[in-house]
């Protein structure tokens, strides 16, 4: 079967979404990746992040954000992809989602703290989510398109890390307007006291 031109694009879209997820990601160790060195969004053991039961688990980004979420805000070009990663005693647990748009996000939660995102970048800066702080950040600014939001929650932090790939049709897209979007759209779903 061929495939016209479009089917093609979208296709390419797609996989050069995954490509820049994973390389955006900053190489953190999955169940299906090899580890590497570096981990965004929050610094590394010794830090202080909290781990076990009492990290915030109690939000599951892959329940909470349901399918007509999804449909609704066109985050659903592919199914939820489940993510589970941990480098240094730090942990992310959540989804990878591909948008209509042409980019893809992640939204997991994580027992890394907005303090430990500040201290590993400085340049972090302070957003509101919702009524939650916030901070974002260009967590590998050697790839374009590429931005992190992390909500604090009270045992971590939810972290959101957008990537727009680098195409003439995503060239109007702007990665840290969109991870600020779904922040603020994902914060009021966290429940109280979390």
């Amino acid at each position: 079967m061929k495939l016209g031109s479009a089917a093609r694009g979208t296709g390419f879209a797609l996989a050069a979404t995954g490509v820049v997820l994973l390389a955006a990601c900053g190489g953190r160790t999955t169940a299906t990746e090899s580890p590497t060195p570096t981990t965004p969004g929050a610094a590394g053991a010794g830090s202080g992040a909290s781990t076990g039961a009492g990290s915030p688990a109690a939000f599951d980004p892959c329940t909470a954000l349901t399918p007509q979420l999804l449909a609704q805000r066109r985050w659903d070009a592919e199914p939820p992809e489940p993510k589970q990663d941990s480098q240094g005693g730090v942990t992310w647990k959540g989804c990878r989602y591909v948008a209509k748009a042409g980019y893809g996000f992640v939204v997991e939660t994580t027992n890394g703290t907005l303090d430990q995102v500040r201290g590993k970048y400085p340049a972090a800066v302070d957003i509101s989510a919702g009524d939650r702080k916030a901070v974002r950040y260009e967590a590998r600014p050697d790839v374009p398109g590429g931005c992190t939001v992390n909500v604090e929650m009270r045992s971590g932090s939810l972290y959101i890390l957008t990537n727009v790939p680098q195409t003439s049709a995503n060239k109007n897209l702007v990665a840290c307007d969109i991870a600020t979007d779904i922040a603020r759209t994902i914060a009021p779903l966290l429940p109280s006291g979390s």
